[in-house]
């Protein structure tokens, strides 16, 4: 996205969008326990689900705190980050591949073990 399209206005769209999954009736967290954790009333975490109103940099920080980096991915895509593709996150690696290449690896170092090694140089001077 241009950083010419990044307004206040775009922002509170997209965290009011985001809020709304995670915070209400039916969802993961409710309005009670958020504003108990973050010290923000339940008036303004409405209005920021509402996209009426906009937390300060403060305030968002506190309820990232809280609500965890998903609520930010949104807003961090706007200026080109991109959160980790399902396929790399922990958990998601190809064992199979993974083990093949620890055993090469393995191998490699057995190898480099058996070499022999010359002997060190001593100091004969003294």
């Amino acid at each position: 996205m241009d950083v010419s399209h990044i307004t206040t206005a775009e922002v509170t769209r997209r965290l009011s969008l985001q809020l709304r999954k995670m915070i209400g009736p039916g969802r993961r967290w409710s309005y009670r326990g958020v504003a108990d954790l973050t010290g923000i009333d339940e008036r303004s975490l409405k209005a920021y689900a509402a996209g009426t109103a906009c937390p300060n940099l403060a305030k968002f920080k506190r309820l990232l705190l809280v609500l965890g980096p998903e609520l930010g991915r949104d807003i961090d895509r706007m200026y080109g980050w991109m959160p980790r593709s399902e396929s790399s996150q922990p958990g998601a690696i190809d064992l199979a591949a993974f083990r093949s290449e620890l055993v090469e690896r393995l191998r490699l170092l057995d190898r480099m073990l058996a070499e022999p090694r010359p002997a060190p140089e001593t100091d004969r001077t003294g």
